[in-house]
């Protein structure tokens, strides 16, 4: 009788590890264009929809998104500050990255705990609201970027420590991104607490207020992460 050789249950169920490139540039390719596409085109339906869908890949567009803000908040400061690199450092330059994911991280943590109580969220679910936030988030730094690699007047050393002061200027132009960017950030919070139950206008009164907190949360911890 001829031996059938053993295989491994891991092997047939062709179980892949839960973050490879693979799974991460097909992301980028289709689900990122669409999320985004969502967004600004439908910011009101099409967060909703985005919110609600509790799909197996949710955790992982959320991480994948927090990470590339992440990024984003490295790479390209680090291309628009030229020659003032040698003074600012790349260290520097992660700590600004690792500020804004905990950014996304603390509008996480208190969206789930003002849907704790009124439900039972689960917080690996919520964390997709922080990282939809990172869209808009990422837009700022990639338009603060963009002009100051063409203009000689910005200087992005002082925001890259943590002083955000020097944004105003950056000319009417990038403060009306700020501006609608910020709505954005209200309208994605807001969408998650409603697609939890909870009422207009609460939902409506608490999101900027889980905004707000945010940024003064996120400011406090910057002036003792750069000192």
């Amino acid at each position: 009788m001829e031996h059938q050789p053993t295989t491994n249950p891991e092997q047939t169920t062709g179980q892949q590890p839960a973050f490879n490139k693979e799974k991460v540039m097909e992301f980028y390719k289709k689900g990122l264009p669409t999320i985004v596409k969502k967004i600004f085109t439908e910011p009101i339906q099409g967060t909703a929809a985005i919110l609600s869908e509790k799909s197996e890949t949710s955790y992982f567009n959320s991480v994948v998104l927090i990470c590339t803000t992440m990024l984003l908040y490295i790479l390209i400061p680090y291309l628009a500050l030229g020659d003032m690199r040698q003074y600012v450092g790349f260290g520097t330059l992660i700590k600004l990255g690792l500020l804004m994911g905990l950014f996304l991280v603390i509008i996480t943590l208190l969206v789930f705990l003002i849907k704790s109580i009124s439900g039972k969220p689960v917080f690996k679910n919520e964390l997709l609201t922080g990282a939809l936030c990172g869209i808009p988030t990422s837009v700022i730094i990639i338009v603060i970027g963009l002009i100051a690699m063409v203009s000689k007047d910005v200087n992005l050393s002082s925001f890259s420590m943590g002083d955000y002061d020097n944004l105003k200027d950056l000319g009417l132009i990038v403060g009306l991104v700020l501006f609608y960017m910020l709505l954005m950030l209200f309208n994605i919070v807001q969408q998650s607490l409603k697609s939890a139950g909870t009422n207009d206008a609460m939902s409506w009164y608490l999101s900027p207020l889980v905004i707000i907190v945010s940024i003064y949360l996120l400011q406090v911890i910057a002036k003792s992460f750069f000192k």
